[in-house]
């Protein structure tokens, strides 16, 4: 990763392209920002106060300081939120995105077949922005972008392009408002926020408390340590190691289950730091439940024959993090309305801020407005750079920080002048600190101190490449995949090298259709060394074990996750299929196709043999 060579809390007065084109590789940790919507109308706003005299000779001031031109009006301000090819495309765009990318060029044409041209030029015009988006976004870094109906699927699509699918977190839905009449169809009340980089790095940080009708609807029982609810102690599906025993006669696998306990997460760690301390190194399952029972943390129902449950006390909840549905954050409220007829509540980007970066960490918003996400990032001890082409823009982040009581280095008595009606309507306090920060303009773009990567396909080859990779699906053309997977049956038996479990039907055959092959490495692994499809590295696994795995983990972390959580249908990870003997026999098999059909394929690295 290269270092930041932009300064912290920078307002770059431009059109962000440029700016990102001169920001280095990989130094930022979280893009936030909300562009235009593709809407294809112009949007007015308003500022309130209006923009006085001085603000506005402040600003033209400055835009002839940079040699740049000042569109914007004394009152009002327009936004124009339509496309067009030849007002707003570069073909050079197009051009390169298909030499280099041609994966996202693809999608590009696939909008412009099936939209209108708004759209099309308004995904050519994000493209290539957010192509630079993710070269200066850290590995650990996560992008929001905040849209509407209009183009929400088509940005979706280039998402998945330029980021990756694995890269996909959430499709977050903000009901911006609890009504909207609109006699031609429904009511439009919501935005899309795409989350797109790493899970949440602080999900404490957003959690709501729970609601008080959900409390005393959930949480029914009451003793002397407060009020909670039970939850169940057994897992689908019967087992044949520990998990299975019967405990003070409680037999879980005559209903097909298996004791299933907390082992890891927040309730685990609040048993073992309030009752239970080693709980969450106990290896043993029955010697767990005695010392949960030991504890008073097992609900024993009074009716004969009741399972034993666990106790969740409403003590140990942290609240809730947040579901993908946002209805609790209403739109900007009378205090903090600026006048801007795209504005977004601070609310809204102080949690997305709170949920994924930390503090020190620097936010970037490069389609900045009214400046939402640089008083988020500012509230929350976040660094922060914004960009926006509008001088407007300028006048908004001095007027809002000033109303947040922060008056920026360089601004001059026309704001206060502005804002003195509405800090004594408002009730705001004067500004308890002057903080530095940096004004920069066409003429004085960051100086980039590295060098552009590859290409993104360069990195990541098309499924169709040609000669085929080692990453491309290979069965059909060397070993069939439902070949293959007879092969492992017949030499390792019909069971599940994820957890050892043998799907037999009520009469003891097997039922080998529960049985799917699957990867021993990811073969499109998040990070890493990507797996491929050669014989060598598949695995039968059951489909409750696949779903666990999907492209999260390696084989041998599925078996520690299944251990660690009591769900093996073995004694010990010992006595799954031997990975080692597996890949022995994966070559002798390979060896033997290539002479019988000719079609020669490489035997994995001596280095790769050994790992597995």
């Amino acid at each position: 990763m290269s270092e930041l060579n932009v300064p912290n809390r920078t307002l770059a007065v431009m059109d962000n392209l440029p700016f990102l084109r001169s920001i280095n590789n990989e130094c930022i940790d979280l893009i936030a920002i909300d562009p235009p919507f593709a809407a294809n109308e112009t949007f007015t706003s308003r500022p309130r106060p209006p923009i006085s005299p001085a603000e506005f000779a402040e600003e033209i001031a400055l835009a002839q300081a940079h040699g740049a031109a000042h569109h914007e009006g004394i009152g009002e301000t327009r936004v124009k939120d339509y496309w067009e090819w030849d007002a707003d495309i570069h073909p050079a765009w197009k051009m390169q995105i298909e030499d280099d990318y041609p994966s996202i060029h693809a999608a590009m044409q696939a909008v412009e077949l099936c939209a209108s041209e708004n759209e099309a030029a308004y995904i050519s015009y994000m493209a290539v922005r957010l192509l630079e988006c993710r070269r200066i976004l850290k590995p650990t870094g996560s992008i929001y972008l905040h849209c509407d109906d209009h183009a929400n699927s088509y940005l979706r699509l280039l998402l998945d392009g330029i980021f990756g699918v694995d890269s996909y977190q959430s499709e977050i839905i903000w009901r911006r408002t609890s009504a909207h009449n609109d006699a031609r169809g429904f009511g439009r009340v919501t935005d899309t926020i795409l989350f797109y980089g790493q899970p949440l790095l602080n999900p404490d940080a957003v959690r709501a408390p729970l609601n008080p009708d959900y409390v005393s609807r959930f949480y029914r029982y009451e003793d002397e340590r407060g009020r909670y609810q039970v939850g169940d102690l057994t897992g689908a599906v019967a087992s044949l190691g520990e998990s299975g025993q019967t405990w003070r006669g409680h037999n879980p696998g005559s209903v097909n289950r298996h004791w299933a306990l907390p082992f890891t997460g927040n309730y685990a760690e609040w048993i073992e730091n309030n009752f239970i301390p080693g709980y969450r190194r106990m290896e043993s399952i029955i010697s767990r439940l005695e010392a949960l029972d030991a504890a008073g943390l097992i609900h024993h129902p009074e009716q004969p024959g009741g399972v034993p449950r666990l106790k969740r006390y409403l003590e140990a909840g942290r609240g809730r993090v947040p579901s993908n549905l946002w209805d609790d954050v209403p739109n900007a409220g009378r205090r903090e309305r600026t006048g801007y007829a795209t504005q977004k509540p601070l609310a809204l980007y102080e949690r997305i801020i709170s949920a994924s970066s930390n503090p020190g960490e620097v936010v970037l918003d490069v389609f900045a407005g009214c400046a939402t996400t640089a008083i988020a990032a500012e509230n929350l001890g976040r660094r922060w750079i914004a960009c926006d082409m509008a001088y407007r823009a300028w006048t908004m982040l001095k007027r809002r920080f000033y109303l947040n009581g922060i008056a920026l280095n360089g601004m001059t008595d026309s704001t206060k002048e502005a804002l003195a009606s509405v800090r004594k309507d408002r009730g705001f306090q004067e500004p308890q600190q002057w903080t530095e920060s940096h004004t920069i303009g066409p003429q004085e773009l960051p100086r980039r101190t590295d060098v552009d990567p590859a290409p993104y396909h360069l990195l990541r080859p098309s499924r169709r490449s040609d000669p085929p990779s080692t990453q491309t699906a290979s069965w059909s053309g060397r070993i069939p995949k439902e070949a293959a997977k007879q092969l492992l049956i017949d030499q390792f038996g019909p069971r599940c090298w994820g957890c050892g479990y043998e799907p037999r039907r009520p009469n003891g055959s097997i039922d080998a259709a529960l049985l799917e092959v699957d990867h021993i490495r990811a073969r499109r692994a998040a990070q890493g060394t990507p797996g491929n499809d050669e014989l060598y590295n598949l695995a039968l696994l059951h489909r409750t074990c696949n779903g666990i795995k999907r492209n999260r983990m390696t084989l041998e972390e599925l078996r520690q996750h299944n251990a660690l959580n009591g769900l093996l249908y073995v004694n010990s990870l010992n006595e799954l299929v031997d990975l080692y003997e597996a890949t022995q026999f994966a070559a002798e098999q390979i060896a033997i196709h290539t002479a019988q059909y000719g079609r020669p394929t490489a035997p994995p690295p001596p280095a790769e043999q050994e790992s597995l």
